[in-house]
């Protein structure tokens, strides 16, 4: 992974005592990968893995009985969820991973794509057996789902290709700034680094807000923001998409983990935490992770988080 960047103002931000956390793409008040609607639609899924028992004698009797695991995700944030070009098929890490983790624990995968903000409400309605839609592990979120943990991820910013105004984390007061509503970047962290420009006397951030990652990205190829701050990996992932339009920075601001989110107390998470340790022993982890070019932000020792 790259390594995390230690810049006066995030020195500045601790020193507040202020607690960020990267968030893989929303907070819990707005949408993230969001559909059309607050209203799930089905996706159809990769291939899964072969069954592994140990992971499998873990599973609760309902879901075991069932046969499938329900899965509240998301799309258009790619490299994690996506639709491939016939617009039906969901691709990326998360859609890979869960696919994964369901085969080997004997089950099929049902994949339900919904906002974001849908998400742990539908866990905690039980309409969902989990939910895996690069979601940050946070202490707000911890307390009302469980987690268990599958990746690092972290901030940056990406800026048009050369980076004109030679912006780095340090350097965003008095420039324009694109966020994703929702997001944690445009609820938490630019608000905070607005608050260390003012306090240092400093020309304030103007943030912009736009309802989903790829609008704020078209915000900086127009020029309405001179850079957008989002998850390192999916902003490495738009640059290497983009033929030389778009440089990232090569910080990774506050890496933390993301996790697979399960109703409070799910018994679900011990089989969940095996099925991924078993992925993540015999390798086919490392390859999805390597395959949408994410690897850096690989974990070796999956773990469940209560809160």
């Amino acid at each position: 992974m790259p390594a995390r960047r230690t810049t006066i103002l995030a020195a500045s931000l601790t020193a507040a005592g202020l607690l960020l956390t990267a968030c893989g793409g929303s907070s819990d008040s707005d949408s993230g990968s969001a559909g059309s609607s607050g209203d799930a639609a089905e996706a159809s899924a990769p291939a899964g893995h072969e069954v592994v028992d140990e992971a499998a004698a873990l599973l609760p009797a309902d879901v075991k009985e069932k046969g499938t695991l329900v899965v509240a995700t998301g799309e258009g944030y790619p490299p994690f969820e996506f639709y491939a070009e016939d617009n039906k098929t969901l691709v990326g890490v998360d859609p890979e991973i869960i696919t994964a983790v369901a085969g080997a624990l004997g089950l099929e995968v049902d994949l339900q794509v919904l906002k974001f903000d849908a998400i742990i409400p539908g866990l905690q309605g039980g309409r969902y057996d989990v939910g895996d839609a690069a979601m940050g592990i946070t202490a707000e979120r911890n307390e009302v789902v469980d987690f268990v943990s599958y990746f690092e991820g972290g901030t940056s910013i990406m800026t048009p290709a050369g980076n004109p105004e030679d912006l780095t984390l340090d350097t965003l007061c008095g420039h324009t700034i694109a966020a994703q509503k929702g997001s944690i970047y445009a609820d938490e962290y630019l608000p905070d680094f607005d608050a260390a420009c003012t306090a240092a006397g400093e020309d304030p951030i103007t943030v912009d807000i736009y309802p989903d990652q790829p609008q704020a990205t078209l915000a900086v190829s127009s020029g309405r923001a001179e850079a957008t701050m989002s998850d390192f990996g999916p902003l490495a992932y738009v640059a290497q998409q983009s033929n030389g339009k778009f440089d990232v920075l090569d910080a990774n601001y506050e890496p933390a983990p993301y996790g697979i989110a399960l109703a409070k107390g799910s018994e679900l998470a011990p089989a969940i935490e095996a099925a991924l340790q078993a992925l993540i022993d015999d390798g086919t982890y490392a390859e999805i992770l390597e395959k949408w070019d994410v690897d850096a932000g690989a974990i070796e020792d999956p773990e469940v988080s209560r809160g």
